[in-house]
């Protein structure tokens, strides 16, 4: 819709100019042996944006009481320099491969077992190919909590034989959860050095997009929400094509006008 897309590709002036002068606010507030909240925040996903993304939700876990103090990462285990990654981000907070150079608060936890990973978590982010996300759907619905509520950040749509699938609906079927959408023209390196951006959450179920905005905003990262997953979903695939063909002309050497 209208509404997505201008939420998504703007953000508010002011709202710069007031965070960034404010300077950015430590990483955490609350102590790692603080009390747990009732919201349990787990990623699905490791790569460089599921990296970028889930160095905001260990920082955020630490700063609201209501959520609780650790948060899982779902990491297809590798060996780099004949070492486990899973052991190597645990050790140092970073991942070494998908997003050298940027720490993790030390509550976020490396899990190389899906179900382990996802055990009894009431907030489930997913940040991975999309490809790669069916088969592990039955593990993660046996794994969660009951009721937990599920967000894609994975860009990009499916198909089947009636025509285009939306990844939100994948995970609302197979999961029998509610889900929101995170889209933004985000760059994970550029996020890893709070570099301020923003990005947009599309939700069905209000209180369900507040907890995600919570989960995510930051003073680096400007979160802004819509009530239409479907307009934020596809900006945010449509938006890679755009990109594409704006690539194409620059290439050509035409002006501001063609592109």
């Amino acid at each position: 819709s209208a509404a997505a897309f201008f939420t998504l590709v703007t953000s508010t002036a002011c709202t710069m100019l007031s965070r960034v002068s404010k300077g950015l606010a430590r990483p955490g507030s609350r102590l790692l042996s603080g009390a747990a909240g009732s919201e349990k925040l787990a990623m699905v996903g490791s790569g460089n944006f599921g990296s970028a993304l889930v160095r905001i939700l260990g920082q955020n876990a630490l700063r609201h009481d209501i959520f609780d103090n650790e948060v899982k990462l779902y990491v297809y285990e590798e060996m780099i320099d004949g070492k486990p990654l899973t052991e190597i981000i645990n050790e140092t907070n970073e991942n070494v491969k998908y997003l050298k150079g940027a720490k993790f608060t030390p509550n976020v936890k490396a899990v190389p077992d899906l179900a382990e990973a996802v055990k009894g978590a009431t907030m489930v982010c997913f940040c991975l190919p999309h490809q790669f996300l069916k088969p592990l759907m039955p593990t993660i619905k046996e794994s969660v909590a009951p009721g937990a509520k599920v967000l894609s950040a994975i860009k990009g749509i499916d198909f089947d034989d009636n025509g285009v699938v939306l990844i939100s609906d994948l995970l609302r079927q197979g999961l029998n959860a509610d889900c929101s959408v995170l889209m933004g023209a985000n760059v994970a390196n550029d996020m890893a050095s709070d570099q301020f951006c923003e990005t947009t959450i599309g939700y069905k179920d209000a209180k369900n997009g507040e907890l995600f905005k919570l989960a995510f905003d930051a003073p680096a990262l400007k979160v802004g929400t819509v009530p239409d997953t479907v307009g934020v979903e596809l900006c945010g695939a449509l938006k890679n094509i755009v990109a594409i063909g704006a690539g194409y002309s620059d290439g050509l050497g035409y002006g501001g006008n063609t592109k």
